[in-house]
């Protein structure tokens, strides 16, 4: 699979928000290291975007950047949606809010063998601080 493709259907999967696209997506034993821990399997992933689906509606996602070398990739992206539940301790808002990250990832036979993400909360969390109502 060519990676700008890759991309793009991570992307999607993440809008989609259906488990069954981590299928195709990611090895059967791919190596999750986000958020400083390291699990093996998809469920990491189904899970994680279960939990952002949850809290934002209307997910939009795009990659800013994307750097290939060999089977790597790397893409800065931007998650944008509106929480509808509350998230870091901040209740809904009903606003739009934009998140970012980065994502490297080592790939075998079109699939993710190894996954790392870095994803700015901090900065999610601030925005909807300023948003919320006081």
């Amino acid at each position: 699979m060519k990676t700008e493709m890759h991309v793009e259907k991570w992307n999607q999967a993440v809008m989609d928000g259906r488990p069954e696209a981590w299928d195709a997506l990611v090895a059967e034993q791919v190596v999750d290291r986000t958020g400083g821990l390291e699990r093996v399997g998809r469920s990491s992933f189904k899970e994680r975007v279960a939990a952002v689906r949850a809290v934002f509606s209307d997910v939009t996602v795009r990659a800013d950047d994307v750097v290939v070398t060999g089977d790597q990739i790397a893409w800065r992206w931007t998650l944008e949606g509106t929480q509808v539940a509350p998230f870091g301790g901040i209740a809904a808002t009903n606003a739009r809010v934009a998140m970012r990250g980065v994502n490297f990832q080592r790939l075998e036979g079109g699939r993710v063998m190894e996954h790392w993400s870095l994803v700015d909360v901090a900065g999610a969390m601030a925005q909807l601080k300023a948003l919320a109502p006081k």
